[in-house]
């Protein structure tokens, strides 16, 4: 227990990004899954990866390329997602498996890219050099502040959008805004976490809360401390190591904290259809 806690205090600033990435994305996936936009976000995500790649690829320095690139291309995924004559899930389901393809074609360049690719697609918080005062952590901050500032809007426009086109106007501007919000987490998460790591903390959390919790601000609250506490949970679990062999395995930080999350959901809908069913029972 000793050599845990020294462990952890040792990577007290990657669990502490973790933490705060996980909690933003959280929040965000609120909109995308009562937006019903859940495989958009997903391929979005394959996108996002593939423009990290591209920036290795062009050799583009720093972190704001590949978030500048990922907000340009929202605009072409956006209209494609709406051709006439095609359903919008084969769309996605194209373009999903075409950016997913597209990366891992971009692995045959060896050296730094497909380090860094790698990376992006499985990450690992306790082998990453992520800081707490990275610029990414201040773009994604940046850009919550400002999901948090119109997310009423947001919110208008996703549950009656002709009502608002007869209060307001034109939502365009605001859902391009939204977009671009998502595109830019997005890529910071993908860029610092991995791709798994990102679309688990986007969905999972409120694909588990929301049947529970009807609160828009409590539901907000509950999935932030949600994603956080499976993110410090998959933390501790990795640094317990078990021999096998002969040899001292630890498990992948960023795969275990995917686990647990998963097992929470599993573990809160478990809870609900039981208590649904004997309470329906005692009714009776």
């Amino acid at each position: 227990m000793t050599n845990i806690l020294s462990s952890w205090t040792l990577f007290l600033p990657q669990m502490v990004v973790g933490s705060l990435v996980g909690a933003l994305l959280s929040v965000l996936g609120i909109l995308i899954v009562l937006r019903g936009m859940t495989f958009f976000g997903v391929t979005l995500s394959q996108a996002v990866t593939f423009s990290v790649a591209l920036s290795l690829f062009m050799e583009w320095p720093g972190e704001i390329f590949p978030v500048l690139f990922s907000c340009v291309l929202v605009f072409p995924l956006l209209y494609v997602r709406k051709l006439p004559g095609m359903k919008e899930e084969v769309i996605l389901g194209i373009l999903f498996v075409f950016f997913s393809a597209a990366s891992q074609f971009m692995l045959a360049l060896g050296g730094n890219v497909q380090n860094h690719l790698m990376a992006a697609f499985f990450g690992d918080i306790l082998t990453s050099q992520v800081r707490a005062d990275s610029f990414g952590i201040y773009i994604a901050v940046f850009f919550f502040i400002l999901y948090l500032s119109f997310f009423r809007r947001f919110l208008f426009i996703s549950f009656d959008r002709d009502e608002y086109k007869i209060q307001v106007g034109n939502p365009l501007p605001f859902d391009l805004l939204f977009y671009i919000i998502l595109a830019a987490s997005l890529t910071v998460a993908v860029n610092l976490l991995g791709t798994f790591y990102s679309i688990a903390h986007l969905i999972l959390p409120v694909f588990a809360l929301l049947p529970v919790i009807r609160s828009l601000k409590l539901l907000t609250l509950v999935c932030a401390l949600f994603s956080v506490l499976a993110t410090i949970s998959g933390f501790l679990i990795s640094l317990v190591g078990f021999e096998r062999n002969g040899e001292l395995i630890y498990f992948p930080t960023s795969s275990s904290i995917i686990l647990v999350l998963c097992v929470l959901a599993f573990l809160i809908h478990l809870v609900r259809f039981l208590t649904t069913s004997v309470f329906s029972k005692s009714v009776r």
